[in-house]
This record gives structure tokens, sequence and C-alpha cells, in this order.
């Protein structure tokens, strides 16, 4: 079977090394970005000792005997962050039953009090969390590795399995199997990293790295290409893998569009949900999921900031799942395309999934609900004042208002932008998922209809979709309406 190579590869183009990085950060290697990432072969492992054999026989212990379900979600903070900032956001992610929030960390100095800041604040509110070390900043270093994870592991809010302090990665390959077991044996963690840059089949039992407790496919979450997402990277790692040991991960959008990065990928046919339903018809077979992302680091700053240290979080890639950056500061400088363009709504669909994964069974929808999404100009217009092309990928979606529909009960809904409409009627009982061309430029409505009713009318205000851009965007206004007081469905 071929290896699903963009998708091991994917995430490789979130943090670049560039001559700005390097004053910041001096990382110990440099990534390839989007456009090579086609052809690109898997590196072969550079120490292939096989260290599996001395803890296979543990191995098996690690699996939940009750069929437990864990969902986490990346988050990463900042130099101004707070405990009010993290106990803010604590609170939102436990609403959505979310077990624990996976901290990505680098090797700035500062970084060491915001976590922490994040544990005590995780354990006021009552929610979980655990380290990811982000080794395209991180040192690649057992002995800072170790020390990082005995330091936290015995605090109140760390997230286990088993007993054993969860130990996650973006990125890794530096520390090759020695390292990593050497970090299993000296800090009895369960290891549950993002590895890219190896021959995957080596995660494989009996294979170099046979000895992961388990493996996180981080660029599993999109679409490979101008296709909709399907699960076959997902299977053939899960076969590599074996029962029990694969961590999927889900996510809403992405769009960046920096001279360093600039490519879109493909969010058409309501990615957020299928992703979501592919996962739980497999929940058999996967007990942790990665929702992608709370926010994203970033270390390209301004140039003022270079000498103070600060990081700002990466608004920039558009996989936010909140209203959106707070301050200009929160994102990297020259991003243009966040402000003004909420997800928190995705992350209230998040909430209904999660609850199906970990149950089995979708809730009842009791609050009647529209969510609805649109990028906000054609993907085939011409900017008129951007110093950069088109996104790569800009031809991968389609000019669609897209739209899911929560109904209690039998429903009907109109999608309009400016003058033109459409109806759907008769929708039934449950999730359904609508479209719209967009055929006109306006504003945005949506209206439903109940028993003859209309119990929903809403145009946001702060929206429209335009036939002009001077920068382009390709991210997402996603809003909502709901015939209830509360923001959630059931």
């Amino acid at each position: 079977m071929k290896v699903p190579i963009l998708s091991l590869f994917l995430s490789a183009t979130l943090l670049l090394a560039l001559p700005l990085l390097s004053l910041a950060h001096t990382p110990r290697q440099s990534y390839t970005l989007k456009r090579d990432l086609h052809s690109r072969i898997s590196a072969n492992v550079s120490d292939t000792t096989d260290y599996a054999n001395s803890s296979q026989t543990d191995i098996a212990n690690l699996q939940k005997r009750d069929g437990t379900k864990y969902v986490f979600i990346h988050h990463v903070d900042t130099y101004d962050y707070n405990y009010g900032l993290w106990v803010n956001d604590f609170t939102q992610i436990q609403a959505k039953n979310i077990d624990a929030v996976a901290l990505n960390i680098g090797r700035d100095p500062w970084e060491w009090d915001r976590v922490q800041d994040a544990y005590s604040a995780a354990a006021s509110v009552g929610i979980d969390v655990f380290i990811s070390f982000d080794y395209t900043s991180f040192d690649c270093s057992v002995d800072e590795t170790v020390n990082w994870v005995n330091a936290h592991s015995g605090l109140p809010a760390q997230f286990k399995v088993d007993g054993r302090p969860m130990v996650s990665s973006f990125s890794g390959d530096c520390l090759g199997p020695g390292g990593w077991q050497a970090v299993r044996d000296r800090t009895g963690g369960y290891l549950m990293p993002f590895i890219y840059n190896i021959d995957y089949q080596q995660l494989g039992r009996g294979g170099s790295y046979g000895f992961l407790d388990s493996w996180q496919c981080w660029g599993c979450a999109w679409p490979q290409g101008d296709e909709d997402k399907t699960t076959e990277d997902d299977q053939y790692y899960m076969n590599i893998l074996g029962s029990g040991r694969y961590a999927a991960t889900v996510s809403a959008w992405f769009f960046t569009h920096y001279n360093y990065k600039n490519f879109y990928f493909r969010g058409d046919a309501w990615l957020l949900l299928t992703r979501w339903e592919e996962l739980i018809a497999m929940r058999d077979k996967l007990d942790k999921v990665e929702i992608l992302t709370w926010s994203v680091f970033c270390f390209f700053l301004k140039l003022s900031q270079i000498h103070d240290g600060s990081g700002r979080n990466d608004f920039g890639e558009s996989h936010y799942l909140n209203s959106g950056p707070p301050t200009a500061g929160s994102q990297p400088y020259g991003t243009t395309w966040t402000e003004g363009y909420p997800h928190d709504a995705f992350f209230d669909i998040d909430g209904y999934y999660i609850e199906a994964f970990k149950t089995g069974t979708y809730p009842a929808i009791t609050n009647d609900k529209i969510y609805f999404w649109s990028r906000p100009h054609p993907a085939g217009i011409n900017a008129n004042n951007d110093g950069l092309p088109r996104p790569q990928g800009w031809d991968w979606t389609s000019d669609t208002l897209w739209a899911a529909v929560f109904c209690s009960s039998t429903c009907s809904v109109t999608l309009q932008v400016g003058t033109y409409s459409q109806d759907f009627n008769d929708l039934a009982s449950g999730v359904n998922k609508i479209s719209m061309p967009l055929n006109a430029l306006g504003f945005v409505t949506v209206k439903m209809r109940k028993d003859g009713q209309e119990v929903i009318n809403y145009t946001p205000n702060d929206f429209q979709y335009r036939g002009w851009t001077e920068q382009y965007n390709f991210n997402a206004y996603v809003g909502s309406a709901s015939t209830g007081a509360s923001s959630g469905l059931f």
C-alpha cells in the first residue's frame, strides 16, 4: 500500500526555519516548504537499534479495559499569557467534555513560568493537561525532556494513562529511538508523540519505534489534495501501529498567506463534521483524538520582539477554534485574514461530536441551530493590493456557503446571500448538511421555520461576501443562529 506521504509532512510547514526564526531560536534543523512535500520520501531512521523487545511485555497493559475514549486539544501559550487567560481558556475547553489539553512548548526561558500557570489554572478548573514538546524549537535533549516531564508529572492536573504521565510531541526524530526509549525509561511516561521524517514501518511492534505507547498523525486532519477527506491515511497507520496505538486528529480549516508559507488546505464538504463522523464510525478501533487547535504557536516575531523573547500565537494558519486573535499582537506580523473571522461556532460543533465519540451515541438535539461558514470572496479573483500570489490550493475550493442545521424536529431552512437564496424544506430531526452556491454578493441571511412559524431570521452585520479583495483571504467566517437562549445543542 502506498504511504500517504503528504499527511506525514503537512505539519512540517507549520513551523519553518527562516533567518528571522534562527535569530530568535536557532533551530537545529530546517524543514521543507509545502510545495516540496508532494515528492518528498521518508528519510531513513538514523538509529535503527531495536529497543522494542525490552518493552513489549507491558504495552498491552496500557490499554483501558473499560473502552475509555479520550479527546484532547492542542494549545500553545504566549509570552504575555497569564493565569487568568488560562482559566478562561480551560473553562471553555472543559465545557466540551475534553479530557486534557496538550501544552505545546519550545525552548524560551519564559515558557516554564507560563506552563506553571497552566498547570495551576487547570487544577483550579478541574481539567488535565500534558506537555507536548515542540522539537522544532525545544532543544533536542533527552535530559531536558526528562527534566520537564519529571518536574510536572506529580502535579494534580497532570494527565495520566493508567498512572503514567502523558508525553507528547511535535517532531522529535532528532532524539532517535534510543532517545525516546530513554525518556520512557526515566519518566515512566506514556509516549504519544507525532514524529515525522522517519521510516513509518518502524512504528510497528518489533520495529525500532515499536515501544511507543501511541503515535499521533498531525497531518491526517486535513485532505491531502483536491479531494474530500477520507480515512485512507488513518487506516494505513493503524495497520502499522496495531490495536489501540493510533491517535487521530481533527480540524476544521487551514489557510495561511505569508511569503514563507502560502497555501490553503481544502475545507469544503463540511470538513469538520465529516471528519468527526469518519472517526466516530471507526471508534471501535480508535480511543484517542486530538483537536487542532485552540491556537498554534508562532516563532515569527516582529523585529521589535526578537530581543525580548516574546512569542505569539499563530492564528495565521486559520484553524483556531475561538473568536479569533484578541489583539493585533496575538498573531504573526503581516496577518490580514483573521480579525473579524470568528471560529467559535466550529468549537460548538466539536462539542456535539465529542459526546458521540466518547459515548458511542449521538446526543439528542434540544436546541435548534443553524451553523454557516463562507470565504469572503470568490476563489479565482485577483487581489487589488497583495504582494503575494493566490495561495497554493486556491483552486481546490468551490465558491459555496456551507451550513449545518441541527434540528430537534422537522424544520425548513432558507440560505440567502445578497439577492440569491435557496429553500431546504422538511429537514429531518438531527444533523443536516446543506450548501448553496455563492451566486450573488452581499450579506448572509439564514432562516428556519417550524410548524409554519419562523423561529430564526439572522443576518450578521459584520460579514459580506464581496466580489473584490485587497489581499487574498481564504479563511472562513463562521456564524450561528439558534432558537434557544443557550449556545449549546443538548
